[in-house]
């Protein structure tokens, strides 16, 4: 294997590990008075206003949706204020103009199809979208905040419209940023000697946003008792990040871990030591042999992404002993659990996704030699000798359609499906668990291949957020049998709170393994055994890789 093959492998393991002031609560309208109308189906929009704690932000309300845009949850993380834990947004006088997204964090392309260069250090802004009251709402509406996903590298909450998961779900929703790659993970001894929290600046910022929410919701219309916080992909690991960390105890009632990759969930993490190892290594790059923090900080935001591909091929989330005090796997073994419910699972074919893009970085669709390269590249990383053959014994190529689709099973299965139902087997008794897995083999695709996809990794999120793409020019709408189980699973993931009243998704039990299948028809409850089998998990039971 050339080092370049190994490189683009990297790459595509890293996607792997690739949301009461001065009136009453609820939004107003410029006139001052409360936004509770029946819905409207025009699209012509009209201002509205809502209070903060930092002042009033005016939003516009769009076919019975009131958005608002750009608000400030901290101050930007600029000048001394890079690589420091972030600090209370400043109030503002008069209204502040809420209409419009702001930058995304800064990033590379690193990620091809999902992801845009460029976005900006002052990136700490979030978005809400408020439905107009019908009868029937509750006086306080269900909170659903979105974390996107992109491998904590690249991403936007202004990536996934919120209109679905507002009007259908009934539910206040925002989507947030948070600081990305080397802004948001990064630890070197000059920096972290200084006197604050360390090296996770993006866990802080989901943290500092679920803060803003709990202080300023009500005003919104939303419940602060009743928030879900959801994500999916790296987006759903940072859920479980939160789950684990005592810094985020409080903040939310339900968590939906969407497609989580096992590496970031158990063994991903690196410790302060190797971290510092990391960013010495991302100085000296840029010229800084003995770097101080002055210095550091100097550097131009585009001195350091143009360091930052090479600087992440190796994890990113650290172990710093506060706000990700162990990996995800040793809390949830100690018990150490926020929240009340978990729904957790993947989509049917994960490994597409990966398969699709080690197709892309070979330039050449894949073939039984390639397929090997592959798995040995694997082996080497995982340390485990033997571990191909073994893989290709129990995956031969001959028993899919192409090599990709095994190889697409084999990553589906091994950071996916075995290593997510371990982990709610391993909370089935510290929380209220509810599994799923989401298949439509007829779904829009963003990513073409030679070979059968499937549903893969990223593919459920049109249902969610209509017209997700990620970078791609490739439509996605929904045929009509599709929206219909796109608002099926919009009410369940923002009804968490009401999950067992409804008794559509029941409660998984470890001794009665149960899945909710989502994704054609109507949701419904399968049998375990079906799923294991079909995801080889006798066979990873025996290859613990994380």
């Amino acid at each position: 294997m050339n080092k370049k093959f190994l490189t683009h492998l990297k790459k595509t393991l890293v996607v792997a590990v690739a949301a009461t002031w001065l009136f009453s609560p609820a939004v107003m309208t410029e006139q001052n008075h409360v936004v509770y109308a029946a819905e409207t189906q025009t699209a012509v929009s009209q201002s509205v206003l809502a209070n903060t704690e930092n002042g009033q932000v005016r939003g516009f309300m769009a076919n019975g949706i009131s958005y608002y845009r750009g608000i400030p949850y901290a101050k930007p993380p600029v000048g001394e204020l890079r690589w420091r834990p972030p600090v209370k947004a400043d109030n503002w006088q008069g209204v502040l103009d809420a209409t419009q997204y702001k930058s995304e964090a800064a990033q590379t392309d690193y990620l091809g199809v999902f992801a845009t260069a460029g976005g900006s250090e002052d990136c700490l802004y979030l978005n809400v979208a408020v439905p107009n009251k019908k009868p029937g709402d509750p006086e306080k509406l269900p909170v659903f905040v979105w974390i996107h996903g992109g491998a904590l590298v690249v991403g936007a909450g202004s990536d996934y419209d919120p209109t679905l998961l507002a009007k259908e779900g009934r539910a206040v929703v925002v989507t947030i940023n948070y600081r990305l790659g080397v802004f948001g993970y990064f630890a070197h001894p000059a920096i972290d000697a200084e006197d604050h929290a360390k090296i996770n600046y993006g866990v802080m910022d989901q943290i500092a946003a679920l803060e803003w929410v709990q202080r300023n919701i009500e005003n919104f219309g939303g419940d602060p008792d009743n928030v879900t916080i959801s994500g999916e992909s790296s987006g759903g690991q940072s859920s479980q990040i939160l789950m684990a960390s005592p810094k985020a105890k409080g903040l939310f009632k339900n968590i939906i871990a969407m497609s989580a990759p096992v590496m970031y969930a158990n063994g991903h993490s690196v410790s302060p030591e190797q971290a510092e190892e990391r960013g010495i290594g991302l100085a000296k790059a840029a010229g800084l042999n003995n770097a101080t923090a002055e210095q550091l900080r100097a550097l131009s935001t585009e001195e350091i992404l143009a360091l930052e591909n090479n600087y992440l091929l190796d994890g990113i989330i650290t172990r710093d002993g506060e706000y990700v005090p162990t990996s995800i796997a040793e809390a949830f073994q100690a018990g150490r659990v926020n929240g009340e419910r978990l729904g957790i699972g993947n989509v049917q074919n994960e490994g597409s996704f990966f398969a699709a893009l080690t197709e892309s970085a070979a330039g050449k669709p894949m073939d039984e030699v390639a397929y090997r390269d592959n798995l040995e590249a694997l082996e080497k990383q995982y340390a485990l000798p033997g571990f191909a053959d073994k893989v290709m014994q129990e995956y031969p190529a001959s028993d899919y359609g192409s090599p990709a689709e095994a190889y697409a099973q084999v990553i589906t299965d091994s950071w996916f499906a075995a290593p997510i139902y371990r982990i709610a087997d391993s909370l089935d008794n510290q929380i209220k668990v509810y599994y799923y897995e989401f298949s439509d083999p007829t779904c829009p695709k963003y990513v073409t291949t030679d070979f059968a996809q499937g549903t893969a990794h990223t593919y459920e999120l049109p249902y969610l957020f209509p017209g997700f793409h990620g970078s791609s020019d490739l439509s996605t709408d929904l045929n009509k049998k599709q929206q219909k189980a796109a608002r099926e699973m919009v009410k369940l993931w923002t009804g968490m709170s009401e999950v067992d009243r409804r008794g559509i998704w029941e409660r998984f039990d470890s001794d009665r393994a149960q899945y909710l299948k989502l994704g054609q028809g109507k949701p419904q409850m399968m049998d375990m055994k079906d799923y294991r089998e079909r995801h080889h998990f006798d066979f990873w039971q025996n290859i613990r890789l994380y």
